[in-house]
């Protein structure tokens, strides 16, 4: 089925999807009970293919395995990700946040980075949640107040722990979202950038230029391969007490 799928090509296997993606979903939950540390969590993610149907992250391996390391120190318990594109790296943080962990997802269909997910994609993104997990994909523009409150909501009060952006790539996009969502996150929580290495507007647009203004004023920490990699590269910082949400 996998030879097949592949040399049929990604058109067929989305117009497939519906059909190939409960086979997926019970590969990747079996081979998920094995996964006990990030450097495993990556292994599965960017090894995983069943029916044609990959969970690869846009990202490097090195990179997001040393954010992982950070993040499994104090697993996190709530963890918001803007902008999901195919699942890869929220897949690896319910991998490492806790048994009953609150996953939330905002993604935009069709938006200028990554293009969103099919509809029974969706449905595999679903399946990352552990047991006890919970776990709310909201295919939605994250910038739009009706987002918000609806993350408010799921919250329920409660802070998050984890604050990954990945979304909006227009320096306007991604100063927005963390202008937004920042106030939601714990003393101590961690907020996390993707693609803060220079490279093509049309992959990085205004993420490097807005990490370079906010890690002037703030402690931080920066896992990148190379600078001269042309793009990708995470940066993090912690949530300090009565730090404010601006860059």
């Amino acid at each position: 089925m996998n030879r097949l799928v592949n040399l049929l090509g990604t058109g067929v296997r989305d117009l497939c999807g519906p059909l190939l993606v409960p086979a997926a979903i019970r590969s990747l939950s079996a081979a998920s009970r094995t996964v006990s540390n990030p450097d495993e969590a990556v292994k599965l993610a960017f090894g995983f293919r069943r029916c044609g149907i990959r969970i690869a992250p846009g990202q490097y391996p090195e990179e997001i395995t040393q954010l992982l390391k950070v993040v499994a120190e104090k697993p996190p318990r709530r963890v918001l990700e803007i902008g999901t594109a195919g699942g890869g790296t929220f897949f690896l943080f319910a991998r490492m946040a806790t048994e009953d962990a609150l996953l939330i997802s905002a993604d935009l269909p069709a938006g200028l980075f990554g293009g969103g997910y099919p509809e029974w994609r969706g449905r595999l993104i679903q399946s990352f949640a552990g047991p006890r997990q919970e776990l709310h994909l909201l295919r939605a523009d994250s910038h739009t107040p009706e987002t918000f409150n609806r993350i408010k909501q799921l919250l329920n009060g409660k802070p998050l722990d984890l604050l990954f952006i990945d979304g909006d790539h227009r320096y306007e996009g991604v100063r927005s979202d963390f202008e937004m969502y920042a106030p939601l996150v714990a003393e101590g929580g961690l907020i996390g950038f993707h693609d803060i290495v220079p490279g093509p507007p049309h992959e990085v647009g205004g993420v490097p230029k807005f990490w370079e203004e906010l890690k002037q004023k703030r402690r931080v920490r920066e896992f990148v391969r190379s600078w001269k990699q042309g793009g990708y590269g995470i940066g993090l910082l912690v949530k300090e007490p009565g730090s404010r949400p601006q860059a």
